[in-house]
């Protein structure tokens, strides 16, 4: 049975047909609006109708990850922050009532953690999977329980942690993908916001690209040393776009998480997801 997939971020909604073999037949990319001049509701609406027409689909299964915080079972966004306006008390099940015979509505962290363990066989029975990339999210799961939401859907919020009065930032302000390129940036790296050239440079030793990915993993290994003590996983994957870099990107932020923890504590391995693309997708239509 093909069932649609829609993934919302900060930067791109993501639209996908997916079969019974778990294989994308379609698939397409738009740069997320302003969500004033024009809503992502009906942006989403569009896509998912246009999959629905082309292919001749029957009020198919359509599943949705969001950024922000998601009240599944409403499968509504109740919570967002600074990251996308205009977006809370939107409502996919009754905004897309008349496409659907069913729908599963994920939080985007969340949504990425099922889709890699639909996709992917892990041995932990308890795994943390942070995202990096315009925000930093969080998703919590137990063999189980599933995918921990929270009493008000607001677990694993962790981009909110951290927040220092000197600078006026969280976690996700000074560690997130968004971040990396902000501090690129500042430091006026000579190839603008291109990360991944940036980890290219740093791997041939030049001392500007390395400065500048030492002072973010820095801050980024702050932030996984809170995610440890809090919910002591068995593993810990980091996810979004940037996890692709792999060992390049774990060597830079493995070390420096003990220096933010009592002596001797330790913490579980880190290593990125196995999903480089589209994991949110799999797990958009996957039951939490």
């Amino acid at each position: 049975m093909n069932q649609i997939a829609i993934d919302i971020g900060g930067t791109n909604i993501k639209a996908a047909l997916i079969n019974e073999n778990q294989e994308i037949k379609d698939y397409k990319k738009i740069s997320t609006p302003d969500n004033v001049q024009t809503l992502i509701i009906d942006e989403v609406y569009q896509l998912a109708h246009e999959l629905i027409t082309k292919h001749k689909l029957d009020k198919p299964h359509i599943g949705i990850s969001s950024a922000g915080v998601v009240d599944s079972e409403l499968g509504e966004i109740v919570y967002t922050g600074p990251t996308i306006k205009n977006f809370d008390g939107t409502n996919f099940r009754r905004s897309l009532k008349d496409l659907y015979s069913s729908m599963t509505v994920h939080n985007d962290v969340d949504a990425a953690l099922l889709g890699e363990l639909s996709l992917n066989d892990y041995e932990e029975d308890n795994i943390f999977c942070l995202t990096l990339g315009t925000g930093i999210g969080g998703a919590f799961y137990n063999q189980q329980l599933g995918v921990y939401g929270g009493a008000r859907y607001r677990a694993n919020e962790i981009g909110y942690l951290l927040y220092r009065d000197t600078d006026q930032k969280t976690f996700e302000q000074r560690a997130s993908t968004s971040a990396l390129k902000a501090l690129m940036q500042e430091r006026d790296f000579q190839y603008g916001t291109d990360v991944p050239k940036l980890f290219e440079l740093a791997q041939t030793n030049d001392k500007q690209a390395q400065a500048i990915l030492e002072e973010w993993a820095t801050y980024v290994a702050e932030g996984i040393a809170q995610i440890q003590i809090i919910y002591d996983p068995g593993l810990i994957l980091i996810g979004g776009g940037i996890s692709s870099q792999g060992e390049n990107l774990i060597q830079y932020i493995e070390p420096k998480i003990n220096q933010f923890l009592p002596p001797n504590y330790g913490h579980a391995p880190i290593q990125t997801t196995k999903t480089e693309n589209h994991a949110a997708l799999f797990g958009a239509i996957t039951e939490g």
